[in-house]
């Protein structure tokens, strides 16, 4: 009666496998089908500028610098940058729509290795609730399709940190195959930002724990000593030796000085300059003098709830598990398990110590957040194990779903807006309105001049075309002005636009006055405005004759 268990276990396991399959189909069909409605964040077209730059470095023979004169982005690698400048030349869309497909496909790329890295901690139910987990986290999905730099960064970042966990139980002797694989990831992470550089300090904790764990076991510190050891040159040596050159590839400014601008942009990202203040808590706080608790607080509040109460669960079921722990059949399981809770609370603990400048939320931790569906996952794994054994576990499965329908709705509600959500335990973004950041990216302008130029082809009819219209833009000028149409002219001169288009940012949108002629909203939370004008300016003109003639 007993012989069918394993073959129901393989076929469970094939089912949670195919699951993460289909969730990964949906997902790509998701992005093919919705990439175009992203709107073009502040950053984007500066980074455009920069990876055509760099193209040209290439295609010059190095000798095209043009790079070095755009902004600080030097500091940063190239390697979405250029691909996506590349893609550009043969991309059947526009600019902006193929960086949008192309950040889509590497954020999808992060929510595969979040899947990948919760299997080999939990099985394969853990690793499918974690790439569910990443996928209904709004402030990753929501920036995938439009973020160039956080989103592949955290998509490297948990590659590299699957493959650090995948030779934690093959130490003290790892197969350098998974340490070319780790170099592979870390490269492209450090191609990105040199914070990859924090994958170098998980594998020496990990082999710092390894020891530990080995004198424990062996009562020898020569032993202990010795195999951290082999397993650390294993270990390190293939992963430099892919990762380091994979990073000077894409990163010219550190290939004029290999060992020294890398440095020099590690220390300058952590205390960048940003001499404005940044809103938390309904107050304008100084980016250099924030309170310890503003990342904290961000990445809180934007988790969605039951990932934020499992992810609270996740020490206590760690715990309970180590206390139960078979000491050498779990040791693999259990270093795991705390390099992935190191990676999730190191970072956010090392920035709050040196004080590091931060703004725009939780943005430059989006790396963070598959570690932290990770952890989620295993508390639910757990969880749903002993649930399983009780009466009542079709009421728990009936809750969960209809929070699930809940969570997706709000999601939908809010495209293609996603990141600017915010948990029920703030309210959601109604709550936070006014107290935390909204749409701070201008995703929304698109929206915005759609419906400017809606209303003035009501207006003109079909003599539209015929009349010109200033518009200024507040905050990134490209993020509306790449969706002009041809009778459209930015304007750098507030005071005499016709039509200001503005976002809620920094109270941009009282800056003027002016008919408000739409706003867009989620969730009745207002992100930005379009204000027309012409009677003001009008009204002024007429003022002004009059003045001239008295």
């Amino acid at each position: 009666m007993s012989a069918p268990r394993p073959i129901a276990r393989r076929l469970g396991r094939a089912s949670w496998d195919d699951g993460a399959l289909a969730l990964f189909a949906v997902l790509l069909v998701l992005a093919l089908v919705t990439f175009q409605d992203y709107g073009v964040t502040w950053d984007e077209d500066a980074q455009n500028w920069y990876g055509i730059a760099v193209l040209n470095y290439y295609l010059s023979g190095f000798a095209d610098h043009s790079y070095m004169r755009l902004y600080d982005l030097f500091h940063y690698g190239s390697i979405f940058d250029t691909v996506a400048a590349a893609l550009d030349h043969v991309s059947p869309f526009g600019t902006f729509e193929t960086r949008h497909l192309l950040n889509a496909l590497i954020g999808l790329v992060g929510i595969v290795g979040t899947w990948k890295l919760g299997r080999v901690l939990g099985g394969p139910r853990a690793g499918f609730v974690a790439a569910l987990f990443l996928a209904l986290t709004p402030n990753y999905y929501g920036q995938m399709f439009n973020n160039p730099k956080d989103v592949p960064f955290a998509a490297g970042m948990i590659w590299a940190l699957y493959y650090l966990v995948c030779a934690v139980p093959q130490l003290p002797r790892p197969n350098w195959r998974l340490g070319v694989k780790l170099g592979l990831a870390t490269g492209l992470a450090l191609a990105v930002r040199v914070g990859g550089l924090l994958i170098f300090g998980y594998i020496g904790v990990a082999l710092l724990a390894f020891g530990s764990w080995r004198l424990a076991e062996s009562r020898s510190l020569t032993r202990a000593f010795g195999e951290s050891w082999a397993g650390g040159w294993r270990l390190a040596l293939p992963t430099v030796a892919v990762a380091y050159p994979v990073m000077l590839l894409f990163w010219p400014w550190a290939q004029q000085s290999p060992f020294v601008n890398p440095v020099h942009a590690l220390l300058y990202f952590s205390h960048e300059i940003f001499p404005y203040g940044t809103l938390f808590d309904g107050h304008y706080i100084s980016a250099a003098d924030l309170p310890w608790t503003y990342l904290p607080t961000y990445i809180v509040l934007a988790l969605p709830e039951l990932v934020l109460l499992l992810l609270a669960a996740a020490p206590v079921v760690a715990f309970v598990r180590l206390r139960r722990a078979d000491v050498r059949r779990d040791r693999a399981h259990v270093l795991g398990v705390f390099l992935l809770g190191f990676a999730i609370v190191f970072p956010v603990v090392y920035a709050i110590a040196i004080k590091a400048v931060l703004f725009d939320g939780m943005r430059h931790f989006i790396f963070v957040l598959p570690p932290i569906a990770v952890a989620a996952a295993l508390a639910a794994e757990r969880a749903l194990a002993a649930l399983a054994h009780q009466a009542w576990r079709r009421w728990v499965y009936g809750a969960l779903a209809a929070y699930g329908f809940y969570h997706v709705t709000v999601m939908a509600m809010l495209h293609p807006d996603e990141y600017v959500y915010y948990n029920a335990f703030i309210g959601g973004t109604r709550g936070a309105e006014g107290l935390f950041k909204l749409d701070y990216w201008a995703n929304s302008y698109a929206e915005d001049v759609a419906a400017l130029e809606n209303d003035l082809r009501a207006e003109y009819g079909d003599d539209f075309m015929d009349h010109d219209f200033t518009v200024f833009v507040c905050g990134p000028p490209e993020s509306a002005a790449y969706y002009f149409p041809p009778n459209f002219a930015f304007t750098p001169d507030r005071a005499n636009a016709e039509f200001v288009i503005a976002f809620t940012k920094d109270a941009c949108n009282e800056s003027v006055t002016g008919r408000t002629i739409y706003r867009v909203t989620r969730l009745g939370t207002l992100l930005s405005v379009v204000i027309d004008r012409r009677a003001v300016l009008a009204h002024g003109s007429r003022a002004a004759t009059l003045a001239a003639v008295r």
